[in-house]
């Protein structure tokens, strides 16, 4: 047969905004340039790398389009840490179940796979096309902005780990509608407010001095430890910025520069 898939779906650095819409949760997603990438292939047998979730969305994908076994080998790699508000957990089940069905020969939306991994656990929607509004409980997507504006974040971690899966969505953060464009003056206010829910040491200073360094916000990760700092695409000398607030701030740890992409899947490979 022959058959080789390779699907590709962005992580995050946590959420660009976090709260609630009419007393229901939502997110603003913050697609990255970090993926986990699964493989699907007649060419080598077993799986490789699958967490438990990722094998209950085997299942639940198989169960969902009326298909008994899954002959092919899988594997999962993934350039994002878990744990952390990253978005891994989303992104790997995500990429299994798109590619799953692709290697039978059907086809799963962004709202089925949004419904399947939801029924597993409370899902990061970075598998939607764009930057989407989403309900992170349900899967369904509230609102998609027009465009991904330039932006690179340098990821900064708080350390340890955090279990979204137990972790309660809550959020201090109330809005009656939702903004029509991108407010980076909403991203940090969402930022603040999450500081009841899950508190991140010096959060304000922080803040404070990347604006003073010409950031033009700062988001954080509601259910994880990384923050991210967002400067515009063509900002000069952003390395040297980022030096000075890891020197100012010990606690916190240096992970890497990312940039703002669109969401979606990315399937790079598929022979038969």
């Amino acid at each position: 047969m022959n058959m080789k898939l390779i699907v590709k779906v962005p992580g995050s650095c946590g959420e660009l905004v976090q709260g609630m819409l009419n007393d229901r949760p939502f997110l603003i997603t913050c697609p990255i340039n970090l993926f986990t990438t699964v493989t699907v292939s007649d060419k080598f047998s077993g799986q490789f790398n699958l967490g438990w979730k990722s094998k209950i969305m085997i299942k639940r994908t198989l169960e969902y389009l009326g298909i008994r076994k899954f002959n092919f080998g899988i594997a999962l790699e993934s350039e994002l840490s878990h744990g952390k508000g990253m978005a891994s957990s989303s992104a790997d089940i995500a990429a299994i179940g798109k590619a799953v069905a692709l290697s039978l020969g059907e086809n799963l939306t962004a709202n089925e796979v949004a419904a399947l991994a939801t029924s597993i656990e409370p899902t990061d929607g970075t598998f939607y096309d764009g930057i989407v509004a989403m309900n992170p409980v349900s899967g369904k997507c509230l609102q998609r902005f027009d465009s991904v504006p330039e932006y690179k974040i340098a990821i900064f971690d708080f350390g340890n780990k955090v279990n979204t899966l137990e972790f309660q969505r809550r959020s201090n953060l109330h809005l009656m509608n939702l903004p029509t464009t991108l407010d980076l003056n909403l991203v940090t206010t969402s930022a603040l407010a999450n500081q009841k829910i899950l508190h991140k040491d010096k959060l304000r200073e922080i803040i404070q001095l990347a604006k003073s360094l010409g950031a033009l916000g700062v988001n954080v990760a509601h259910t994880g430890t990384v923050i991210g700092i967002i400067f515009a695409e063509d900002a000069i000398e952003v390395d040297k910025r980022i030096a000075t607030i890891a020197n100012e701030f010990k606690h916190i740890k240096f992970v890497t520069t990312a940039k703002l992409i669109s969401g979606g899947f990315d399937v790079i490979c598929n022979e038969r």
